[in-house]
């Protein structure tokens, strides 16, 4: 990569991006309102993650499968070109599917709407070593969460797991009570737009 971090990344990020390179967590969540960059910096870090890690893929899931198209693929699509990594992926939509060309990883995409796409993933090689559940508060709760890092987190020796979110507004929502739950292992890293340059 040619591409200095710090231009792209927003400085209230690099400490965690310090963590992520370290592997402290196996679970990172970030949370924020609309315009935090949240999910601009998730999308910033799999990339590089797959160039650090060639035996690892990545799987990027929303609650529903349709709305792929217009948040999250696209959101991929811009971290790997403000990385100027574009080149060296090739991108296609149907199925929604970002391969890096020099060793076959794959970042795919699913909607969890059909669960049955999620429990038989063919790869290549390798293993999923990276999850990013977007829109977090979307899924239905952490047994709904478990079951899916069930299907998906195996076979590997460690993992990156992602979870992103808009905290809703009742304090009794289930993402916002779980976030309360101490985990050793778990990263929580808050931001609003105030923390984002100009």
């Amino acid at each position: 990569m040619d591409v200095r971090l710090s231009d792209v990344v927003a400085r209230h990020f690099w400490g965690v991006h310090q963590q992520i390179k370290q592997h402290d967590f196996t679970y990172y969540v970030e949370n924020g309102g609309r315009g935090s960059t949240k999910s601009s910096f998730i999308s910033l870090e799999i990339p590089q993650l797959l160039l650090r890690n060639p035996d690892c893929h990545a799987v990027v899931l929303r609650k529903v499968g349709n709305t792929i198209k217009n948040s999250v693929y696209p959101q991929m699509q811009w971290g790997i070109e403000q990385l100027g990594l574009t080149s060296k992926f090739k991108f296609i939509t149907s199925p929604h599917e970002i391969t890096y060309k020099k060793t076959g990883q794959k970042i795919l995409f699913f909607g969890v709407d059909d669960p049955t796409k999620v429990k038989s993933i063919k790869l290549p090689f390798g293993y999923i070593g990276i999850v990013w559940f977007e829109e977090l508060d979307q899924f239905a709760g952490m047994e709904e969460i478990r079951n899916l890092n069930q299907s998906l987190l195996r076979g590997g020796p460690r993992y990156w797991w992602f979870g992103s979110y808009n905290p809703p507004k009742s304090r009794d929502a289930w993402v916002n009570s779980e976030m309360l739950f101490d985990d050793p292992d778990r990263l929580v890293h808050h931001t609003t737009y105030l923390d984002v340059p100009r």
